[in-house]
C-alpha cells in the first residue's frame, strides 16, 4: 500500500487526472517498484533500466514527481472542526425543497419535510390520486365506449409483452378521459397456478373479453378524427395497435416529444420521471412491477389487480401532462414545429417500420463464411508481425504488445487505467509507425461488420413478416435528426468496400425496385444560407463542384487546377467547419501540423469570410442567449455555457452550438420532404413506400412501372421541402438512383 502512490506517480491515474510517466504503462510500473522502493530509488539507477524505459524517465522526471504529489493524500493539517456547528440547523424550506426536486433527490426531500414536522414532501403516489376501473364484461366495455366517444381528448397506452412494435404480444389497453380515473381493459393475462403465481404456459384467465371484441368495440372511438388522442411515446402504441386493426387517429399529443422538443437534453423523457418532475407524482417504475435480472416477469404473468393500477396511472398521467407541456412548448417557442414537423411524421415513421425491407439472408450466410476465413487471415499476419499470439481485443494485451514489445511511439497519446489508449483515433496516429497497425485496423472493422451487421441481420429478420423492421427514434438527437435500432441503419459504413457488401443484403422484391434519393451537400447549402457567404453562395449558384471551388478559391488557382489532395484537403475544412472544428481537429484528420492546419483556416476565412463571422457570431449569441435554433425554431440549450462555466465542457458545446443549427435545419427539412412526400405519394395513388431514412437519404420501395412518375416526384418534393415562408439562397439539390438492391444503383435523375 505505501507504493501506491509511487505506481500512480509512474503509470498515472486518469480517473484523477494524474498524468504519470509518457511511455510507462502498468506492467512496467510494478516491474520497477518490484526492483526499487520508490521514485527517488528508481531514479537513483537509471543506468540499470532498459533504454526505452530510461528515455521515459528521464524525459518524464518533473511529471512523475508532480504526479505523486497529486497522488498524495494530505493527512497532517490542521483542521479545526466544530461538530455541533455541522448539525444541521434552520433552512428555507421552499428553497431546499425546489433545488431537492430539481435534482430529483426524494429521498431527501422526504427527509427535509419531515426536519420541518411534515410527513411528506409534496409527492402523492399516483395510486392514491387515480381511480383505476378494470374492465372484465360487456356492459363495462360499453360504458367504457360511450365515455369515450364524449370524450374532449383521449389518453391511450398499451400493455405488451416486450419493446418490439412487431413481435410484443398485446396483454391490455389503458385509457384515461381524464387525470382522476384511467381504465384498464386485460386482454391475454395469465391465470395463476397452485402457489399464486401466474406462469408464461398458464392459460388466458377467465375474467377477460375476447381480443377481437375488444378491438371491434375500440376501434370506433379511437379512430374518430374528431376526437384528439394523446399518449407517451405513441409511435410504439400505434404500431401495436395497427398490428391488431386500430389505427389511432388523431395523434394530437406525445408527452414524450413535447418534453424532448422542450428540452432536447432533458432528463426526464421516461413517463415516471417526467409525471415526478412536472406533477409531483411518483408512479411505480415497470422494474418494482416485473421485477429484474433472472426473475424478471413479463406482463402477461402479472396478475390483473396488480398490472392495472400501473396501467391506468401510464394513461391518466400523460393525460394531466398534456396541458403545463403545452404551456411548456409555447414558453420555448416551439410549439408550431412540434404541431407541424414532428407530430405528422409519428403516422408516417409508423408505416416505415411495419414495411419494413426484404434482407437476403443466403447472401449474409455466405458473407459471413467469407469474413470468418478474412479474420483467420488477417489474425495470423497480426500474430506473426507482433511476435506471437494474444488477444487482438484486449487493449492491455495490444498495449503490450504495440508499445511494450514494438516500442511505438507513445507520446501525445491518451492515457487509460491499462495504459495507453488503443482506440481508433490512436491507431490512426500510428498507422505510419509500423503495418501492424493497417492490420489491427481491418480486424476490427471487419469484425464489428460481422458481428454487429452480416451476423446479427438475419436474426432480426421478423418470422411473420420475412422482413427486417427497424426502429426510428424521433427523439434520438438533440440536432433533431432521427437514430435508429435493431439494426443501426445509420452506422452500417458505406465508403468501404465491406460497408457496401452489407447494403447488398437489403433487396427489393420481384417487380419492384429501391429508389433512394439523397440530397447533395445539404449541409453545406445550409450553412452557405445562413452565413451569407458571397463565395459560397456563388457557387452553389453556379452548379458548381463546392469543394474543388473552395480549393480554388484558397489556393488562389483556377477549378481545372485543383488536385485531388486539394480538394480533399477543402472537403474536410468544410465539413469541419459544420462541426465547429478547429485547427486542433484539422491537424488530427491530416497529419498537417497545428500550425500548418490554422494557416489553411486562415486562408479559408481570407475567401470566405461569412463563414468566419457566422462562427464568431454563433459563438458571442450562444454565450449571451444560451441557446442555439434552426431556421424552422428548433432550439438546443447549452447547459455549461448558461451557467457561465468557461471549461473543457463548455468549449465542447460551443463546437456543438456552431453545428447545430446547420445540421438541425438539414434534418428540418429532411422531415418536412418526408411529410410533403407521403402526402403527395398518397394523392397520386401510388404504391411506393418509405421504408429507409438514413442521414440525407430516403429509399422508397417502388413498383418498376411506377418508377417513371415516382422518381421525378420525390426529387422535386425533396428539393422544395422548406418550413412555411422560408426560402434559401442556394437551391436545394437531390439525386436519385435506381436499383434491385441497396448497394448496385445506378444514377438515374438528374
Amino acid at each position: 500500500p505505501s507504493q501506491l502512490i509511487e505506481l500512480k506517480a509512474l503509470m498515472g491515474d486518469s480517473s484523477d487526472d494524474i498524468p504519470g510517466v509518457a511511455g510507462i504503462g502498468e506492467k512496467s510500473a510494478t516491474k520497477l517498484l518490484q526492483q526499487y522502493r520508490d521514485l527517488e530509488d528508481i531514479y537513483a539507477h537509471l543506468d540499470e533500466h532498459s533504454t526505452r524505459v530510461r528515455n521515459c524517465l528521464i524525459k518524464g522526471k518533473d511529471i512523475a514527481f508532480l504526479s505523486r504529489r497529486l497522488a498524495t493524500i494530505m493527512r497532517d493539517l490542521d483542521i479545526q472542526l466544530d461538530l455541533d456547528a455541522c448539525v444541521l440547523g434552520d433552512f428555507e424550506l421552499k428553497t431546499v425543497d425546489d433545488v431537492f426536486s430539481q435534482l430529483e433527490f426524494r429521498s431527501h426531500r422526504e427527509r427535509a419535510h419531515k426536519l420541518h414536522g411534515n410527513e411528506a414532501a409534496g409527492i402523492v403516489k399516483a395510486d392514491d390520486v387515480v381511480e383505476t376501473v378494470i374492465v372484465r364484461d360487456q356492459t363495462a366495455l360499453d360504458d367504457l365506449v360511450n365515455t369515450l366517444n364524449r370524450a374532449a381528448m383521449i389518453a391511450f397506452d398499451t400493455e405488451t409483452t416486450g419493446l418490439d412494435q412487431m413481435t410484443a404480444e398485446l396483454v391490455g389497453i389503458a385509457l384515461a378521459v381524464a387525470g382522476e380515473r384511467g381504465y384498464y381493459i386485460p386482454v391475454s393475462h395469465r391465470a395463476n397456478n397452485g402457489a399464486g403465481q401466474s406462469s408464461m404456459f398458464s392459460e388466458p384467465t377467465g375474467d377477460q373479453l375476447p381480443l377481437d371484441e375488444v378491438i371491434a368495440a375500440l376501434r370506433p372511438p379511437l379512430e374518430n378524427p374528431t376526437i384528439p388522442k394523446v399518449a407517451h411515446n405513441a409511435l410504439y402504441d400505434l404500431v401495436i395497435l395497427q398490428r391488431y386493426g386500430i389505427d389511432v387517429a388523431p395523434i394530437a399529443f406525445d408527452t414524450l416529444l413535447a418534453e424532448w422538443l422542450s428540452n432536447p437534453i432533458s432528463k426526464f423523457l421516461k413517463l415516471k420521471a417526467l409525471v415526478a418532475h412536472t406533477l409531483d407524482v411518483q408512479m411505480t417504475e415497470i422494474d418494482e412491477l416485473l421485477g429484474k435480472g433472472k426473475d424478471q416477469k413479463t406482463m402477461r404473468q402479472i396478475n390483473i389487480e396488480v398490472a392495472a393500477p400501473y396501467a391506468a396511472a401510464d394513461a391518466s398521467m400523460t393525460w394531466r401532462l398534456v396541458q403545463p407541456l403545452r404551456d411548456k412548448l409555447a414558453d420555448e417557442c416551439v410549439g408550431s414545429l412540434y404541431h407541424k414537423l414532428e407530430l405528422p411524421l409519428i403516422p408516417i415513421i409508423s408505416q416505415m417500420q411495419r414495411k419494413g425491407v426484404a434482407l437476403d439472408v443466403d447472401f449474409l450466410r455466405e458473407m459471413s463464411d467469407q469474413q470468418r476465413n478474412r479474420l483467420s487471415e488477417l489474425q495470423a499476419q497480426i500474430f506473426e508481425l507482433g511476435g506471437g499470439k494474444f488477444n487482438i481485443n484486449s487493449p492491455k494485451q495490444l498495449n503490450e504488445i504495440l508499445f511494450d514489445r514494438l516500442g511505438l511511439p507513445t507520446e501525445g497519446l491518451n492515457r487509460t487505467k491499462l495504459g495507453f489508449s488503443t482506440d481508433a483515433n490512436t491507431l490512426n496516429k500510428l498507422r505510419n509507425e509500423h503495418e501492424i497497425i493497417g492490420l489491427i485496423e481491418s480486424y476490427r472493422e471487419l469484425a464489428k461488420l460481422k458481428s454487429t451487421y452480416v451476423d446479427a441481420l438475419p436474426t432480426l429478420v421478423n418470422p411473420r413478416t420475412g422482413r427486417l423492421h427497424t426502429s426510428y427514434n424521433q427523439t434520438g438527437a438533440a440536432t433533431g435528426r432521427f437514430s435508429s435500432s435493431n439494426p443501426n441503419l445509420q452506422n452500417i459504413p458505406n465508403r468501404s468496400e465491406v460497408g457496401r457488401q452489407v447494403r447488398r443484403a437489403f433487396i427489393a422484391p420481384a417487380g419492384y425496385g429501391f429508389l433512394a434519393v439523397d440530397y447533395n451537400q445539404i449541409e453545406l447549402r445550409v450553412m452557405a444560407h445562413i452565413s451569407e457567404d458571397a463565395t459560397l453562395i456563388k457557387a452553389f449558384q453556379n452548379g458548381l463542384d463546392i469543394h474543388r471551388a473552395t480549393a480554388a478559391a484558397v489556393y488562389g488557382i483556377g477549378l481545372d487546377e485543383v488536385s485531388a489532395e486539394q480538394r480533399d484537403f477543402a472537403k474536410r475544412v468544410n465539413f469541419g467547419l459544420c462541426y465547429g472544428q478547429g485547427a486542433f481537429g484539422l491537424a488530427s484528420q491530416t497529419g498537417l501540423t497545428r500550425a500548418e492546419a490554422q494557416s489553411f483556416i486562415d486562408a479559408y476565412f481570407a475567401e470566405m469570410p461569412g463563414v468566419k463571422q457566422y462562427i464568431d457570431t454563433t459563438r458571442a449569441r450562444v454565450w449571451e442567449q444560451g441557446y442555439t435554433e434552426t431556421l424552422y425554431g428548433r432550439r438546443r440549450s447549452y447547459p455549461q455555457i448558461k451557467a457561465g462555466r468557461r471549461s473543457r465542457g463548455a468549449g465542447n458545446e460551443e463546437r456543438a452550438a456552431i453545428n447545430m443549427p446547420i445540421q438541425g435545419t438539414a434534418a428540418d427539412i429532411l422531415k418536412q420532404s418526408m411529410i410533403d412526400l407521403d402526402a403527395r405519394l398518397r394523392a397520386a395513388g401510388c404504391a411506393a413506400a418509405m421504408i429507409l431514412q438514413v442521414h440525407d437519404e430516403l429509399v422508397l420501395e417502388v413498383r418498376e412501372e411506377e418508377l417513371a412518375a415516382v422518381g421525378p416526384l420525390v426529387v422535386e418534393t425533396m428539393e422544395a421541402a422548406l418550413p412555411d415562408g422560408k426560402s434559401l439562397r442556394v437551391p436545394l439539390k437531390a439525386k436519385a438512383s435506381w436499383g434491385g438492391n441497396w448497394r448496385d444503383m445506378h444514377e438515374i435523375l438528374p
